[in-house]
């Protein structure tokens, strides 16, 4: 397998996490969405980032569908837990983080150009997930689940972009589980490996 995507991008990020956490072997070319438009474009026709391309050549486009993808390799130690519930709270939370990241680049990219109301609007889009994602990976919290699951990677993930992107966003005090978590795996593999440098 193939992941395109540099990991600056918490999207081809979460996927690479993903990969290293369940020992699947993969080669990596860092394209840049942005920057990279014709080489991004080779993969997904609206040039964004992730693409994983399998062995047989077929191209898996957006973390999500892959993350389900690679969700079938790993039956034995799932990244979307079987049963509804359990399933659904992954997902859901998964999302969460992944929203999380999508208005940390919105405010970090787009904030001085738009009104203060909206850029105040991520904010508290960005706050909100957050609270979520500390109230779930609080003891006994679906974040704290063994091996990490995709809700998990994300969750940290989506940490290390938003102190990365909006430094000046200083909220981890307030959220001690979530803070914690990070803490707990930022030299694990999946996180060291794959942090873009500062």
């Amino acid at each position: 397998m193939k992941l395109i995507g540099t990991y600056l991008s918490p999207y081809s990020r979460r996927v690479a996490a993903a990969l290293i956490s369940r020992s699947l072997f993969f080669e990596h070319e860092p394209v840049n969405g942005y920057r990279e438009f014709e080489a991004a474009s080779r993969y997904n026709p609206v040039a964004k980032v992730p693409s994983l391309v399998l062995d047989d050549g077929e191209v898996l486009i957006d973390s999500t569908a892959i993350l389900d993808y690679l969700n079938e390799l790993t039956p034995a130690a799932p990244l979307i837990p079987a049963g509804s519930s359990a399933r659904r709270t992954t997902l859901k939370l998964a999302a969460i983080g992944y929203g999380v990241c999508e208005q940390a680049t919105n405010l970090s990219f787009r904030g001085h150009e738009v009104a203060e109301t909206e850029a105040e609007r991520w904010r508290a889009q960005i706050l909100g997930g957050l609270r979520a994602l500390d109230e779930a990976a609080r003891e006994g919290g679906r974040l704290r689940a063994t091996p990490l699951d995709a809700a998990a990677i994300t969750a940290i993930v989506a940490v290390e972009y938003l102190a990365q992107t909006n430094p000046d966003l200083e909220v981890l005090p307030a959220l001690p589980a979530l803070a914690e978590l990070a803490a707990e795996h930022r030299d694990a593999p999946p996180f060291m490996l794959t942090r873009p440098a500062a």
